[in-house]
C-alpha cells in the first residue's frame, strides 16, 4: 500500500514532527520498516516537515533513496572527541523560564510574544556559525538539493514576530535555507538569515503543524512525543484537520523507541540505535497500519 493518490482522486498528506538528530534516524528507520512491509508512506502527494522532519521530507521529495539514507544512519558515529555534544536541556529550560515569566505554564508551546523572547536569545546564544550550519544541513542532502514539483511545506519561525513561517518551492528560500531554518533549535543551533530576516526552528510552538494538512482526506502524522496525552498543540491541529473532513493517522514511538530516544533527542552517539528501533517499530506495526488505511 502507498500514501499517494489512489484512483478515487483525493489525496493523502504526511506530517513529519520535529526530534533533533536521534529524531531524523528514528522516522527515517520507522519509514523504511514500514515500507519494507508492505505501506510505503513517503509517497504522500503532501509532506509536511518540521526540524527533523525537514530533513527527512526534504530528502524524501529530491529523491534520495530510503535504503541508502537508513544505511547512513545506522553508522556508528565518531570518536567521541569527533561528535559535538549537544543538548536540547538549555532550550527546554528556556521555554520554561520564559513560560513562568508569563504565566502561562499550563499551556504547552510557545505563543508570538514568547517567541519572540526565545528568538532574542537564540541569537545572543554562543553556537556554531550560520555558515558551519549551512554546510551541516548541505550534506543531509548529498545528491540533490533544489525544490521539485512534490509538493513540500517546511515550518519555521520569523525572530522579528514570532509568526509561523511556512516554505514551498515558490518561496524566496533555497530549499538548503527552509531546510536550517526549520532546524536552528533555538539556543543548539544558530538562526538563519533569508532575506535579510532570521527564522527558527518552529518546534516550540508546534514539533508538528499538522494543520498544514488541511484538505487532504488522509493524513498521516509521525510525531515524536512520550507516552501520554498528546500535546494541546497536537491536539487541536487533530482536531482542526477532523472538522475539515481530513481522516487522521497517528503514529508515536512505542515503549522500545521511548527509552533510546529520550533523554536527550540530540545525543549523535545514539542515533544508530534510533533509526534501529525505528525499523523495529515500522516492521512490527506494518500489518496494522496498513489494516486502519485500507479503511480510510
Amino acid at each position: 500500500m502507498t500514501l499517494s493518490r489512489r484512483g478515487d482522486g483525493v489525496s493523502r498528506a504526511l506530517v513529519l514532527s520535529g526530534g533533533g538528530t536521534s529524531g531524523v534516524a528514528w522516522q527515517t528507520g520507522l519509514l523504511k520498516g514500514f515500507r519494507d512491509n508492505g505501506v510505503d508512506l513517503t509517497t504522500a502527494d503532501l509532506l509536511v516537515g518540521t526540524s527533523a522532519g525537514a530533513i527527512v521530507s526534504a530528502q524524501l521529495v529530491t529523491g534520495h533513496n530510503l535504503d541508502e539514507l537508513y544505511a547512513i544512519q545506522c553508522r556508528p558515529p565518531g570518536p567521541p572527541e569527533s561528535v559535538r555534544p549537544r543538548n536540547v536541556m538549555a532550550l527546554m529550560q528556556a521555554m520554561a523560564e520564559i513560560k513562568r515569566r508569563s504565566n502561562t505554564s499550563d499551556r504547552p508551546g510557545l505563543d508570538a510574544a514568547e517567541l519572540v523572547e526565545l528568538g532574542a536569545a537564540a541569537v545572543k546564544a554562543e553556537t556554531e556559525t550560520e555558515a558551519s550550519r549551512l554546510a551541516t544541513v548541505n550534506a543531509y542532502l548529498p545528491s540533490a538539493k533544489e525544490w521539485t514539483d512534490r509538493r513540500l511545506l517546511l515550518t519555521a519561525i520569523d525572530l522579528a514576530d514570532g509568526s509561523l513561517v511556512v516554505w514551498d518551492k515558490n518561496s524566496r528560500a533555497t530549499l538548503v535555507e527552509a531546510v536550517a531554518s526549520s532546524c536552528a533549535a533555538a539556543l543548539v543551533a544558530p538562526p538563519t538569515t533569508i532575506g535579510g530576516r532570521r527564522y527558527m526552528d518552529a518546534g516550540p510552538r508546534s514539533g508538528t503543524s499538522a494543520q498544514l494538512a488541511a484538505g487532504h482526506e488522509l493524513v498521516v502524522i509521525v510525531a515524536i512525543a512520550r507516552p501520554g496525552p498528546l500535546g494541546s498543540p497536537l491536539s487541536e491541529e487533530i482536531d482542526t484537520l477532523r472538522m475539515g473532513g481530513s481522516r487522521v493517522e497517528v503514529i508515536v514511538p512505542n515503549a522500545a523507541s521511548i527509552a533510546v530516544l529520550f533523554p536527550n533527542l540530540l545525543d549523535e552517539t545514539r542515533r544508530p540505535l534510533c533509526a534501529e528501533a525505528g525499523y523495529a517499530q515500522g516492521a512490527a506495526s506494518a500489518a496494522g497500519l496498513c489494516e486502519r488505511l485500507a479503511a480510510h
